[in-house]
């Protein structure tokens, strides 16, 4: 048998594993942020901050980088800015707007100088410049001047019908400035185009861009992205009526509409109630495009689990703390787009005569539309809407899409993020609450979603920025709060050396390798598709000892004696391997047969002492594979029959001879010792024969009042080879023994009593013990009685008289008090009335009497 202390494995598991370095790369702004994108390409990341633009390399360390500002400027002139311009002051450039363009290898920068203009820089390097003109006019005007207008865009195509040409444009989405263009979405030229400049707008529809009414929607475009020839924009706005409060809204055109006559507008509801005085959290924030993990795609889109969904969190108007996620997917909205169009084109109208599903928004007279009955076929035929369709097009509130918040937060949530992970879905959820700008980390297990980790952001610059996403690889996250860009891994799975921290962090990237004692991300396991070779954290189970055989042992017989643990999940092992079984703090020799581990047992002297209140100590067992992996664990227990004794109490043949130890008890030598079947001897009582044990007891316990003697009488049993012996009584309240009087039949036995003092309760139960005098050894006893005090809790004569008749107490007129009645003198018959005295009784007359009439209202 080996042995070594575990301090020695210890150093191996520690000095064997790879450390895990918890410091972030990050990069700090000199300005702050507005905007991030990452070239999906290269990896690069672009920072358009305040002023300024960066490019990093993918692990945030800087490339290159231009100034933007601060120009002369004054959002009231347009550019070029001249000495005819009044009132010009240095002005700050924010950024509005940056999108990469692979195609051509450049980025588009827009800021809120000179109205709004564009630049395009090389891709590769951004002090390079590629295009900038002041003077291209008002046509070219793409952003905002006013730092609280949202502007969101895509990179697109148009195909010139004159020329077949294939235009490289971006389209764009923005809000209300009193100094910018006027259209709410424009698509923008990115190359010039026969007498057309770059950024020239080249869509002309003047119910989405050039409606003066656009002012008093109070657009907030939050994000933009492309799926299957459509272009979808998120946004919250008003009604345009006096109604103030801000409801979310996807608009989708199609990709290739010249004209946007197929722009339509779908509500979007995140509530509990599919009503919209329901609409809790009405404002979206931001938007993450994403296809779910197998488990969540089954939940929300069971008949199409390809189907990407729309990531979104909200705020609430009513509660400015109040957030949540929902969750639509892209073929739910549009399905309920054709829905609401269909019921346009075929002319399905109200009472009215208004439209059923539909109104027209930004039209500046009432117009009347979905009145001609068409083919219900047109919405497929005419998917991208046409001229003499209706258009534009928006849902009413009732025919919302509305979901049910997956999760919700007393805070701000202000970005998002998703990522999949052995088909389990994550959420990266940016905050701007009380404790700092911090990303949650979220398991949206359908049945039940989870908060289960915090990354701890700046507590300055507010939230974190809504760009908010992951690399290609999809295994580090880029924040961005302030001024500062952070890469954080979206797992720490290495920082856990042990099962047990690694599954208790119940984060979906990790578990726990078996066979190589790592807490490691699935595909890192070698074998971690095998059957329980890889334990998913969230399940929080680790492989364990289902059982021992024999299930414990006596501290004396350990002696070359071995233990076979059943281990019925452990995984399949292919080659050759070396067992170890760590007891506490000392390993053993160990072998494999199937899935149970045989080990050699600890020596006597290597067991931990038994803890005084206990008669067994329970020792911690690690199966080890390959001297370094911990496999299982479970605890062993070594048991002492004679420790059984020391907390008997009064009984302790009883206490041994049921312990869960299987002892026996020697009436001879009044020992406990470990079980032996080949001792047949006439004064052990085996296991489990209790009855066999000499013991006194009492049929039921006496009631016996404080401050008077009362007689007991009990009985004995199998007390023959006590015969002629005297005995002694006693209990903690007796301040000495007293003497036990056997009965003429020798199974009778009484006590004379003793005066008890006891004030703590009215009551307490009081046990005897019971020994021989010769030897002072206790003999089995299980006399019970109720020691009782009148006095206590019955301060006054009325509590004394209500007092149970079966404790005879009384109030006695000398004393003044309760007492038992054998101690009482002279007992009070009736009790006196109360008294009140006259200030009390003048406080409680005031109380009750009417003021205006001077009686009791009664």
């Amino acid at each position: 048998m080996a042995w070594r202390p575990l301090a020695v494995l210890f150093l191996v598991l520690f000095f064997g594993s790879s450390g895990c370095d918890d410091t972030h790369n990050h990069f700090l702004s000199d300005t702050i942020i507005n905007n991030v994108v990452q070239d999906p390409q290269t990896g690069r990341i672009y920072l358009g901050a305040v002023n300024k633009i960066y490019q990093l390399n993918y692990n945030l360390q800087k490339e290159s980088s231009a100034v933007t500002g601060p120009k002369n400027d004054n959002p009231n002139c347009p550019p070029p800015i001249t000495a005819r311009c009044k009132k010009i002051k240095e002005m700050d450039n924010i950024n509005k707007l940056l999108l990469v363009n692979s195609a051509n290898s450049t980025l588009i920068v827009c800021g809120s100088l000179f109205r709004g203009i564009c630049s395009l820089v090389n891709l590769h390097s951004v002090d390079k410049l590629v295009y900038y003109s002041e003077t291209k006019g008002e046509t070219t005007y793409v952003a905002s001047t006013e730092e609280s207008v949202a502007v969101v865009g895509v990179i697109s195509y148009f195909l010139d019908a004159n020329t077949n040409a294939n235009l490289s444009v971006f389209v764009v989405g923005k809000g209300y400035g009193s100094s910018d263009s006027s259209k709410l979405i424009s698509t923008r030229l990115l190359q010039e185009h026969g007498e057309m400049n770059v950024f020239e707008n080249m869509v002309e529809a003047s119910t989405v861009q050039a409606s003066p009414f656009v002012q008093r929607y109070l657009h907030d475009f939050r994000y933009a992205f492309k799926h299957n020839g459509y272009i979808y924009f998120l946004f919250s706005r008003t009604s345009g009526s006096s109604d103030s409060r801000e409801i979310t809204f996807v608009a989708r055109l199609c990709e290739d509409d010249h004209h946007y006559y197929s722009y339509t507008e779908l509500q979007l509801n995140c509530s509990v109630s599919a009503e919209q005085q329901g609409n809790k959290y009405n404002k979206v924030q931001a938007a993450y495009l994403a296809k779910p993990g197998e488990v969540l795609a089954e939940a929300i889109t069971p008949s199409n689990p390809n189907d990407k969904v729309l990531f979104a969190v909200f705020s609430a108007d009513e509660d400015s703390s109040g957030s949540a996620l929902c969750m639509y997917p892209l073929s739910s909205i549009d399905a309920r787009l054709e829905e609401v169009i269909e019921s346009c084109y075929i002319g399905e109208l109200l009472e009215d005569e208004k439209p059923k599903t539909v109104y027209s928004p930004y039209i500046s007279k009432n117009v009347d539309i979905c009145k001609t009955k068409r083919d219900k076929n047109m919405v497929k035929e005419y998917k991208c809407g046409a001229e003499f369709l209706p258009s534009p097009l928006a849902s009413k509130p009732e025919y919302a899409l509305t979901d049910k918040p997956i999760f919700t937060r007393n805070d701000m949530l202000t970005a998002v993020a998703v990522a999949v992970e052995n088909e389990h879905t994550v959420a990266f959820l940016g905050t701007n609450g009380a404790d700092g700008a911090d990303v949650l980390k979220v398991h949206l297990d359908p049945s039940h979603p989870e908060f289960y980790h915090r990354i701890a952001g700046e507590h300055t610059y507010g939230g974190v920025n809504k760009n908010l996403f992951l690399n290609s690889a999809l295994d580090h996250l880029y924040i961005t709060t302030g001024r500062k860009i952070t890469k954080v891994p979206v797992q720490a799975c290495e920082q856990k050396h042990d099962c047990q921290s690694c599954v208790s962090q119940r984060d979906p990237y990790c578990g726990w390798c078996v066979l190589e004692g790592r807490c490691t991300r699935k595909k890192n396991c070698r074998k971690g598709a095998g059957e329980n070779a890889w334990l998913w954290s969230p399940k929080q189970t680790c492989l364990t000892i289902q059982s021992f055989e024999p299930p414990n042992i006596s501290w004396k017989k350990t002696y070359n004696s071995q233990v076979m643990i059943v281990i019925p999940a452990l995984p399949s092992i292919s080659r050759p391997v070396s067992f170890t079984c760590v007891f506490g703090d000392y390993c053993t020799q160990a072998t494999m047969e199937n899935t149970r581990v045989i080990c050699d047992l600890l020596m006597s002297e290597y067991i931990p002492p038994i803890p005084e209140t206990q008669d067994f100590v329970a020792v911690p067992v690690m199966i080890m594979m390959n001297d370094g992996i911990e496999v299982a664990f479970g605890a062993f227990e070594f048991y002492n029959c004679t420790a059984v004794v020391k907390r008997s109490g009064n009984a302790p043949c009883i206490a041994c001879v049921t312990s869960e130890w299987g002892c026996q008890w020697n009436t001879h030598d009044h020992t406990c010792s470990d079980k032996d079947d080949t001792v047949t001897d006439s004064n052990i009582i085996q296991h489990m024969q209790d009855d066999r044990c000499p013991h006194f007891e009492i049929s039921e316990p006496l009631l016996i009042p404080v401050g008077i003697k009362t007689p007991i009488q009990f009985q004995g049993k199998n007390l023959d080879r006590y015969k002629g012996k005297t005995f002694q009584i006693g209990t903690e309240l007796m301040k000495q023994v007293g003497e036990v009087t056997v009965g003429a039949d020798g199974s009778k036995y009484s006590f004379e009593g003793y005066e008890f003092k006891y004030h703590k309760e009215a009551e307490v139960n009081v046990t005897f013990y019971v020994k021989d005098k010769a030897t002072g050894r206790k003999i089995d006893s299980t006399l019970r009685v109720v020691l009782y005090n009148c006095s206590v809790r019955r301060e006054d004569c009325s509590l004394c008289k209500n007092a149970d008749r079966k404790y005879n107490c009384v109030w006695c007129d000398t004393t003044k008090s309760c007492i038992y009645r054998d101690l009482c003198s002279k007992e009070l018959e009736q009790c006196p009335p109360a008294k009140i005295n006259d200030s009390y009784a003048s406080a409680v007359i005031d109380l009750f009497v009417d003021n205006r009439t001077g009686v009791l209202p009664y």
